[in-house]
């Protein structure tokens, strides 16, 4: 069983009932409403579609870049009280070569999975929300276990960071 099954089987009962976001203009995915952030097991997942697909390259890199300059991704923004507000910002893929998002339900944050219309009809994010009993039904022990193997392992800094922020941590890892 996938880690993303429950969140791609919830999708598709939605779909069945024809709520999608086919006709949406994907206000979730830009600065408006996205603050996504990624483990180091689903950074994984996605930088290795990335680049078993040919898709991890110059061109990506510097879009990756070029998205935490824009929404200043790299700046924190402190509560003081050793908590910290996530940044919102457009996601790198959003729209860049297709139409919403480019990448597969199987390699998406789960975040952005569990983030769906919630009536038919939806066309500007007017009824979506994040299915949050539905990430912590997702989540498991073993999982918990390998983010902290791999944040050990890899002397990693971050527990979750924003996409563009993730892959370019894992690409630097990896040479």
């Amino acid at each position: 069983m996938s880690r993303r099954s429950l969140l791609l089987e919830d999708m598709q009962n939605l779909e069945d009932q024809n709520i999608t976001c086919r006709d949406c203009t994907g206000k979730c995915c830009t600065y408006q409403s996205n603050s996504m952030q990624m483990t180091p097991v689903e950074t994984k997942d996605l930088y290795e579609y990335l680049s078993s697909n040919l898709l991890w390259n110059e061109a990506l890199v510097q879009r990756l870049k070029d998205n935490i300059l824009e929404f200043r991704l790299d700046k924190e923004i402190s509560t003081g009280r050793n908590t910290s507000f996530r940044r919102s910002y457009t996601c790198p893929f959003f729209k860049h070569e297709s139409l919403g998002c480019p990448l597969p339900p199987e390699v998406k944050p789960y975040g952005c999975l569990a983030f769906n219309a919630i009536s038919p009809g939806v066309k500007d994010g007017e009824n979506c929300k994040s299915d949050l009993e539905l990430l912590k039904r997702r989540e498991s022990e073993e999982e918990e276990l390998i983010n902290k193997e791999m944040i050990k392992e890899k002397k990693l800094f971050w527990e979750k960071l924003p996409i563009p922020m993730a892959l370019l941590e894992w690409d630097r890892l990896q040479s």
